[in-house]
């Protein structure tokens, strides 16, 4: 793999889950001669039943099975695509915990970016762990899969009493291979670090109404990304640095709570 390639794949997944291909957000357009025949994947559903007394263990991360959100992505190329998450209950050596699976789709039908993502956690206490993660991505011809290995106590959310405090930190790392077609694995021994901050509470209107979100950074080196979350209903809002968006749209199986 090359390095600039390998570079951006690796902060840009680890950041914002959107692809890591140098082209999307260039202002260019790729010949429909040039493309492979790509059938669109099946719309994403949980297999989960959902239980709508399920209490999740943090409302700012509500793992609740049977759950779907849905989102919209903007590149600053123009591409638009459509992002489906869905959580699923599930084990881990014997912990019950669960998966999450997330859906990427641009609107043209898949002709530039098809993405999918499980990511595996668990709840200790009313902090949301994160465990593993892997990334199936096909943008334009070129295909990729991810892998990150978390370390222990690498936490996506943690308690939401310290979430209260403004320019509260913490941080996790993950060991990442990637792997393409007709090449070696590509396996740094260099952890990736992902620091977060929390920025403070502000009020967001969205499709899907206005609510209060709590802002955090997240930063990979100097690569940024800012994330905002709601109680009940998780990610709600989602800009990258480098100009990817994402914008909660519509949801089932969550709440926000008031």
């Amino acid at each position: 793999m090359r390095p600039s390639l390998f570079i951006i794949l690796l902060t840009a997944i680890a950041l914002s889950g959107c692809p890591g291909n140098k082209n999307i957000n260039d202002n260019k357009n790729t010949s429909n001669a040039n493309r492979t025949v790509f059938t669109p994947p099946a719309p994403l559903k949980p297999n989960t039943v959902l239980d709508p007394n399920f209490k999740p263990c943090n409302e700012y991360y509500p793992l609740v099975p049977g759950s779907v959100a849905k989102y919209v992505m903007n590149y600053s190329s123009g591409i638009v695509a459509d992002a489906t998450v869905v959580v699923d209950s599930s084990s881990e050596n014997g912990v019950s915990g669960f998966t999450e699976r997330t859906q990427i789709v641009d609107r043209s039908g898949g002709f530039q970016i098809a993405q999918n993502i499980e990511r595996h956690f668990v709840c200790e206490g009313d902090k949301v762990r994160v465990l593993s993660e892997k990334t199936e991505s096909r943008i334009e011809n070129d295909s990729t899969t991810s892998e990150f290995n978390y370390r222990d106590n690498s936490y996506a959310m943690i308690e939401p009493s310290s979430l209260a405090q403004k320019d509260a930190t913490w941080s996790y790392g993950f060991k990442a291979v990637f792997r393409r077609p007709g090449e070696a694995p590509a396996a740094p021994d260099a952890p990736v670090v992902v620091v977060f901050t929390v920025k403070g509470e502000e009020e967001l209107t969205l499709p899907t109404g206005k609510v209060k979100a709590l802002r955090i950074e997240r930063k990979v080196g100097e690569n940024r990304v800012t994330d905002y979350y709601t109680r009940g209903l998780g990610l709600v809002k989602r800009v990258a640095a480098e100009g990817t968006s994402w914008e909660l749209k519509e949801y089932s199986g969550l709440k926000p709570v008031e």
